[in-house]
């Protein structure tokens, strides 16, 4: 499966620069990540994305509660990608670190702007959020093009 010509500005290598969500219910936005999220997103040619998201600030865990505190603070997963209309795309998950994701669609909307890549999840709720309704937007920085990839 070929990536389709939509999405092909999307090839390439994005480091994470922040991750925002806004309640609509109060207007708050927080940092779900905090202040300086790690995360990592790589589309290829062959019409697959993987994310990797991590919170700021993160210290080996001593003991069991605090393993389960990291491993709910990561979002990991990866996919098919295809368009799913202008400036969006459909994720097909077939790994993630929850596994209760594998089989479901992921629908986001994307532009570009220079090396910016900014990614918006529409309103619904996540563990991130703990339950709450909110909209969580995404901004990355290219690092790698697709010619630049192995």
């Amino acid at each position: 499966m070929m990536l389709d010509p939509g999405l092909a500005q999307l090839v390439g290598s994005w480091r994470l620069l922040s991750v925002e969500a806004t309640f609509p219910d109060t207007g708050e936005r927080v940092a779900t990540f905090g202040p300086k999220p790690s995360g990592r997103v790589v589309v290829t040619q062959g019409a697959r994305i993987m994310f990797m998201i991590t919170k700021s600030n993160r210290h080996p865990a001593a003991d069991d509660p605090a393993k389960a505190v990291l491993f709910n603070e990561t979002i990991a997963y990866s996919g098919r990608l295809r368009l799913a209309g202008p400036g969006q795309f459909t994720t097909t998950v077939e790994m993630s670190l929850f596994p209760e994701e594998v089989g479901t669609e992921k629908l986001r909307h994307f532009k570009i702007e220079g090396d910016r890549l900014m990614i918006t999840r529409p309103e619904q709720t996540s563990r991130v959020t703990k339950g709450r309704v909110a909209v969580s937007s995404l901004v990355w920085a290219r690092e790698h093009p697709a010619s630049n990839l192995a």
